[in-house]
């Protein structure tokens, strides 16, 4: 069975647009965007402030998806996450190599986000989520995989929901395109709104 979309958005040159709607704009620089839609979102997780830009990024994401159900995702109800990009943790490991070059002390406060899939672990924290999780590398993305993905997840009862999709960030460049789907409940969001959202 097709997994239910339940709602998308994109977060993408200081614009945040949630199932086709502009929710937010403002600065196109991601440094200052991204604690802008903080606010927008009515946010009080002090956390975030000490997150790298991708998993801001992934986690605001994330938020905006989470208010735009009716019926809020509980620790119980089996939440999966999966993401992909296509430049892993770059963007941080950049930063880590720098202070290695230039002989100063390796802050672990950056080291700890080397690792792409990090971005889950804060999102999971911040939901009580227990549920499976995967990052995948790959050059581009396509919502159709990312559905399949979801599919297996609730055909093998891995999950109840999922969420996740594209999540990149590199050199001040970014860019974000998550879903929200379930298993076994109607369909708020048909595939073709989602292929030309997202562009496959």
């Amino acid at each position: 069975m097709q997994p239910a979309i339940l709602a998308y958005c994109v977060l993408k040159g200081g614009r945040a647009k949630v199932n086709g709607q502009t929710y937010f704009a403002g600065s196109q620089v991601v440094d200052q965007f991204l604690p802008e839609l903080y606010a927008a979102l009515g946010l009080n997780y002090p956390k975030f402030f000490k997150m790298d830009n991708l998993a801001k990024l992934a986690f605001l994401a994330t938020e905006a998806l989470l208010q735009s159900v009716p019926n809020p995702l509980h620790a119980n109800d089996n939440v999966a996450q999966f993401f992909m990009n296509s430049d892993s943790s770059l963007d941080t490991d950049l930063v880590h190599q720098a202070m290695i070059n230039e002989h100063r002390n390796v802050s672990p406060s950056v080291f700890v986000y080397t690792l792409p899939n990090i971005l889950m672990g804060e999102i999971a924290i911040k939901n009580k989520w227990h549920g499976e999780n995967l990052f995948i590398l790959a050059p581009d993305f396509n919502v159709i995989d990312w559905l399949n993905e979801a599919r297996l997840l609730f055909d093998l009862q891995k999950a109840t929901y999922c969420i996740g999709g594209w999540v990149n960030c590199l050199n001040g460049n970014y860019e974000a395109k998550l879903v929200l789907a379930a298993a076994n409940q109607p369909a708020q969001i048909t595939i073709e709104t989602l292929k030309d959202e997202f562009a496959v």
